[in-house]
């Protein structure tokens, strides 16, 4: 029964929706795509069905993160996390790299291009919090601080946001090119689950959620999830968009480097003094 209540109401599926409307209100863009009519027909389609299969990994996903007060009790199955999250951002992009329109393959190709980029530097930093996850000592903190500042310069990347986003001067609409409103707005919910979904996964990792009572955890996690969707929401528009070569020397120069360091200062911690 406890695995049936995390894996549908918390932390699992009912929890990412609730969690991805939130963001995407958050971020301003859960009306930019109209509502939800026609909802039926979408869902019956391929491009439908992969969003309605995105959602379903990301919370297979959060459920299978140390959340406080977690109804099967604190699992630390990072592993099946990872996946889960990784198949959210990944499935709902094979319709569109199979569609056959060049546009829509280029914009697919970026954003799976550029999300793995972004993904793989943040889940290397949240890996140095995670191996001391209950350990917040003294000589601790330099890991976690340097992992938290990688994780928050990371994290637009690995979702796509902003100058890292889909580029649209060609087809006006990225992967979402020919799509009926309806569609747009699955596809627009598949993404806004799968990144809060991985947004709250970065603040149960690198913040001191498991130190304290649940309460405390909980509110660790809703304040750093209000206070990352506001600031995206604030400087949106505001970074002009970036090619694809640019993205990359960004993470390699700014990124990479932070999350070595995180990784370097995991090792020293980790040193009998």
């Amino acid at each position: 029964m406890d695995i049936i209540i995390a894996g549908i109401i918390y932390p699992g599926l009912l929890t990412a929706l609730a969690l991805g409307v939130i963001y995407w209100r958050l971020v301003g863009g859960a009306d930019e795509h109209g509502g939800a009519s026609g909802l039926g027909a979408a869902l019956r389609s391929r491009e439908g069905l992969a969003a309605l299969a995105g959602m379903l990994a990301a919370a297979a996903g959060l459920a299978a993160l140390p959340w406080p007060a977690h109804p099967a009790g604190a699992t630390r199955s990072w592993l099946w996390a990872w996946a889960g999250i990784e198949l959210a951002f990944l499935i709902p992009l094979a319709p569109a790299l199979a569609a056959g329109v060049p546009q829509v393959v280029r914009a697919a190709a970026r954003r799976a291009q550029i999300g793995a980029f972004g993904r793989a530097l943040l889940w290397m930093a949240m890996a140095t919090s995670l191996a001391i996850h209950t350990e917040w000592q003294i000589a601790a903190l330099p890991a976690h601080i340097l992992a938290l500042g990688t994780t928050l310069i990371a994290f637009p990347i690995a979702v796509g946001w902003g100058p890292f986003d889909d580029e649209v001067s060609i087809t006006g609409a990225g992967v979402q090119a020919g799509l009926p409103p309806s569609l747009r707005w699955l596809d627009g919910l598949a993404h806004a689950v799968a990144t809060a979904s991985l947004l709250a996964a970065a603040l149960i990792a690198t913040l001191p959620s498991a130190s304290g009572p649940a309460w405390l955890g909980l509110a660790q996690v809703a304040v750093g999830f209000i206070a990352v969707g506001v600031l995206l929401r604030q400087l949106r528009g505001r970074i002009p968009r970036l090619t694809l070569p640019a993205i990359l020397r960004f993470g390699w120069i700014y990124v990479a480097p932070l999350a070595v360091a995180a990784t370097a200062a995991l090792i020293i911690a980790g040193r009998p003094m």
